[in-house]
């Protein structure tokens, strides 16, 4: 096959599928003038280069009801490509119909692809297509296809390193915060203040005026178990405390990230459980990563542009095959704005089939807040795994694989 003919959708996985498993010549895409915008077409050209593809891409524009410009437009592709095949994938029905015509008349090869199942369909006259091959791409390149850009100057983009010694780190604190989620968050809290209105210095010494900190949650100190614990873990160091200064030192970089920002560290295990899946699974997920921030409209501004970037930050983002799944993670009680944050972001850079996930501990305390929060997750196909602190590891890989499968 040199030419593949596709029907343009929306949806930029349809677009894409077929041209990724045959890798032809050419592609030619049909569609609306509506529909088949500059944007994603601009998009698709950015996808098919960060793949280092030299495939050629070329658009032609027909009426959405104009059945015999449709029938004439395709004739007229077919007469100027030879070995040429169509993807049904993603049309709409005047079109296909049109492509039923032309394909029955020029004996033309017509194919469709299951996306969800990542299975290929032989329609038509197929003897000739080979055998699909098996599809994936990166987590940029899925967010590049749909119009968007990976930050990579965010100032809150801390940048982790996943080493053996940190792993343990990650194994201690989720073990210290799982025994009480709720005073990990307030102990977070306090450390976050420390630095705020007191000082920290170029060996993760912190220490503060415990008076002068707004906000600090003074019962956390009350049981001090989870102090004692972090000391005995070797996480936290020389560590003070009277009536007016509370100091000590970090272990490192990486574990005042963890202790001093309450979310942070439910979504480490999650980042880790997910690797650890793919050690013992390889090909489980084509790419992972955490705290992903990505840019709205694809063109990145500097400090000193008048534009401001729409960006938004994700938890953590996991790719299986072309399908992203995006995963949201609250360490404490969920707001419904998550869930909107969530299915929006999704929607953007992940289309139609893009996996939403909310990862927490708990949802509510209030019965009519929790029903609210399931029925509206279902409403927006948003998967929710809770109780994440209940699980030992294993379950909680199990539960992570089978919502990402």
């Amino acid at each position: 096959m040199k030419t593949l003919i596709e029907l343009f959708d929306t949806c930029q996985i349809e677009n894409i599928i077929a041209g990724l498993s045959f890798l032809p010549e050419k592609i030619v895409f049909v569609g609306f003038k509506e529909t088949m915008t500059e944007k994603r077409k601009c998009d698709l050209e950015k996808f098919f280069k960060m793949r280092g593809s030299d495939i050629k891409l070329e658009f032609e524009i027909v009426g959405r009801y104009d059945y015999i410009g449709i029938y004439d437009k395709l004739n007229s592709i077919i007469d100027r490509n030879e070995d040429c095949c169509f993807d049904l994938t993603g049309g709409k029905e005047l079109v296909l119909t049109a492509m039923g015509a032309v394909s029955a008349m020029r004996n033309l090869p017509m194919l469709q692809f299951d996306i969800r199942a990542d299975k290929l369909l032989r329609v038509n006259n197929c003897n000739g297509i080979p055998d699909q091959t098996k599809n994936s791409m990166t987590i940029a390149e899925s967010v590049v296809m749909n119009g968007g850009a990976i930050v990579t100057d965010e100032k809150d983009d801390f940048q982790w390193d996943m080493n053996a010694d940190f792993k343990k780190d990650i194994e201690k604190i989720w073990g210290i915060c799982k025994r009480n989620c709720g005073l990990w968050n307030r102990l977070s809290t306090v450390f976050e203040n420390m630095e705020r209105y007191g000082r920290i210095d170029s060996n993760f010494k912190v220490s503060a005026n415990i008076s002068h900190m707004r906000n600090c949650h003074q019962d956390v100190f009350q049981d001090m178990r989870t102090i004692d614990m972090l000391k005995k873990d070797g996480l936290i160091f020389d560590y003070e405390q009277d009536d007016d200064i509370l100091s000590f030192r970090y272990k490192n970089a990486q574990v005042r990230q963890c202790l001093s920002k309450a979310g942070n560290i439910l979504e480490l295990y999650t980042y880790k459980t997910a690797l650890e899946i793919v050690e013992n699974a390889p090909d489980y997920y084509d790419d992972i990563d955490i705290g992903v921030f990505v840019d709205w409209d694809g063109v990145i501004h500097n400090e000193e542009s008048n534009e401001k970037d729409t960006r938004n930050e994700i938890d953590i983002v996991l790719m299986r095959g072309l399908i992203p799944v995006f995963i949201s993670c609250k360490n404490g009680e969920v707001r419904k704005e998550a869930l909107y944050e969530l299915d929006t972001v999704a929607e953007k850079f992940g289309g139609e089939y893009a996996k939403k996930i909310l990862l927490t501990t708990y949802i509510s305390s209030d019965r009519d807040s929790r029903e609210f929060i399931l029925q509206r997750a279902r409403d927006m196909k948003i998967a929710i795994i809770e109780g994440v602190d209940k699980m030992t590891r294993n379950e909680f890989a199990t539960v992570l694989r089978r919502h990402t499968k």
